[in-house]
């Protein structure tokens, strides 16, 4: 089941998070602002606008050029940001579902941890099968109108939200994060991916055209 081995990933995730910043142990706001919702919205907005520029223009040749055996192409690496962005969307909402804990006053960690843990590229993890790429989609065209209905619909998400997101937990591959939390982890991931493929294109032997 695709949201079990994504929170298998939690431990290894936990251990990054505190690794990498001495934020963990202090608490964010508990209360979903207007600040909380303009930052995550400009969040989407700057990895849509990346993913959008790293993708147009690119020819087949380009899109499907692999820098070694094992390492996914840019087709690859763009299907797979779809694809998990649509996964953890469903962990997002599901913290709706669940009840209200009584008390609010949980451990949390910031919210640049839960960034900075998603989007380290140091530290490497295998996807689930679920969420690997398998050719879903095949040309430049598919993937950003695929992105594009994705990423608009976790964007209205936000843009909609009434609820406190930070009175609801989701279970997500960090942990137990409030919903606000949740969601900045989602949009985090499309730029761990983002990085990985300018990687590529930055590859030696990645053709010009």
């Amino acid at each position: 089941m695709i949201m079990q081995r994504f929170r298998n990933l939690s431990v290894v995730f936990l251990l990054s998070v505190f690794s990498v910043t001495a934020f963990a142990q202090t608490a964010p706001p508990k209360v979903f602002t207007e600040k909380d919702r303009e930052f995550a919205i400009k969040y989407a907005t700057d990895t849509r606008d990346d993913f959008v520029k790293n993708l147009t223009g690119l020819s087949d040749t380009q899109l499907n050029f692999r820098a070694a055996e094992g390492r996914w192409t840019i087709g690859e690496i763009a299907e797979h940001i779809i694809v998990v962005e649509n996964a953890l969307h469903g962990m997002v909402d599901a913290g709706f579902k669940s009840p209200v804990p009584a008390c609010k006053d949980e451990f949390r960690i910031q919210d640049v941890a839960v960034i900075l843990a998603i989007t380290n590229r140091q530290q490497k993890f295998t996807a689930p099968e679920q969420v690997r790429p398998n050719g879903r989609w095949k040309t430049v065209p598919d993937l950003l109108a695929n992105f594009d209905t994705t990423r608009k619909t976790s964007m209205d998400y936000m843009k909609n939200m009434k609820e406190d997101m930070r009175s609801h937990f989701a279970s997500m591959p960090l942990g137990r994060l409030d919903a606000f939390q949740a969601y900045l982890f989602m949009i985090g991931h499309s730029e761990r991916h983002l990085a990985q493929l300018k990687e590529v294109k930055a590859d030696p032997k990645y053709p010009t055209k």
